[in-house]
């Protein structure tokens, strides 16, 4: 297992080495800690399912990373991820501060076979519409829409409500 992101100073990190210790497997846990940005794709192509354990996101970044690689995604449903992720769909979803289910969840995608290739395949294509090919013609279209709205409309945003310097 390998775990990568910075020490948040919480006591977390030594606490999960402490664990791995008592269960005997710390010589199998790598702390990569932080990685560069441009080392990101290389660490999840090493990997096989993603673990997200937040207690509080909104659209993190390295959930979407993982989705594109195609990842088995297991998430805690906090915050916005449940408007990412869809249970049994792209990922499994678990409750806050439940370690026992987060275990449950990598077990059933290590030994349900169908479960992980439909978990692997719909999180790779769902991560497309996040793919500058496809958001850029969105705001394109917004903004022609918005510019198409405002000319006919006289959008006040034009009209300068600051006097003339």
């Amino acid at each position: 297992m390998t775990m990568v992101g910075p020490d948040k100073g919480d006591g977390s990190l030594e606490q999960t080495r402490r664990e791995a210790e008592k269960l005997r497997v710390g010589q199998r846990l790598v702390i990569a800690g932080g990685v560069a940005k441009n080392q990101v794709a290389e660490r999840l192509a090493a990997a096989d399912i993603f673990l997200n354990t937040s207690r509080a996101d909104n659209t993190p970044v390295s959930v979407i990373e993982a989705m594109a690689g195609g990842l088995c995604i297991v998430s805690t449903n906090v915050g916005g991820i449940p408007f990412l992720l869809q249970h049994e769909r792209n990922a499994l979803l678990v409750n806050e501060n439940d370690p026992a289910a987060m275990a449950a969840a990598v077990r059933r995608i290590l030994t349900e076979r169908d479960l992980s290739e439909r978990l692997s395949r719909n999180a790779r294509h769902d991560a497309e519409q996040f793919d500058w090919s496809a958001i850029v013609p969105q705001w394109d279209g917004l903004l022609h829409s918005i510019a198409q709205f405002g000319h006919r409309r006289g959008c006040p945003a034009r009209r300068s409500r600051f006097p003339p310097s």
